[in-house]
């Protein structure tokens, strides 16, 4: 009995912190704060995604999944609509990249979950948050590196013959 009483407090809060991550980054307004405030939402959107999975209410995932699209849109355009340089700037770029690449997988993880309908709909949403990772990997390392000045491999003639 203790045990149970000792969950419901932590539902609701994490339900709360939510609520209050989702707030927070609703009113932010600067581009590179939300940006940097998007991996803590996105992280606790995950998260009850899975709490919902586990508890086999899948119909609740679908909205949950193209809530985090939509703020991860929403922190990718506006730090994109800046004309700041990313590699020399590289805050709230960074931040947003790593938390892609952490998150894709539990993403495409989270899809088999789903039901069939709204699959097709939520791999549209994470191709266009794959697609949002590599631009910001573009923009954080936009110099392609020099070709190797190696001399070419095979055989080479001898200077003295």
């Amino acid at each position: 009995m203790l045990l149970a009483a000792a969950t419901v407090p932590r539902r609701a809060s994490a339900h709360d912190s939510l609520a209050h991550l989702r707030e927070e980054f609703q009113q932010e307004h600067d581009p590179v704060k939300r940006a940097r405030r998007f991996p803590r939402l996105g992280s606790a959107l995950i998260a009850e995604m899975r709490r919902l999975e586990d508890a086999r209410q899948f119909d609740a995932v679908p909205p949950l999944y193209r809530e985090y699209h939509d703020d991860a849109t929403a922190a990718f355009d506006g730090l994109m609509a800046g004309a700041r340089d990313a590699e020399r700037h590289p805050k709230g770029f960074r931040e947003l990249e790593i938390h892609f690449r952490d998150s894709l997988r539990s993403l495409n993880d989270l899809l088999y979950g789903v039901p069939l309908d709204d699959r097709e709909s939520l791999r549209k949403a994470q191709h266009d948050i794959e697609i949002m990772d590599d631009r910001l990997v573009q923009a954080l390392f936009p110099r392609v590196p020099d070709k190797p000045r190696t001399p070419p491999s095979g055989p080479a003639e001898h200077p003295l013959s």
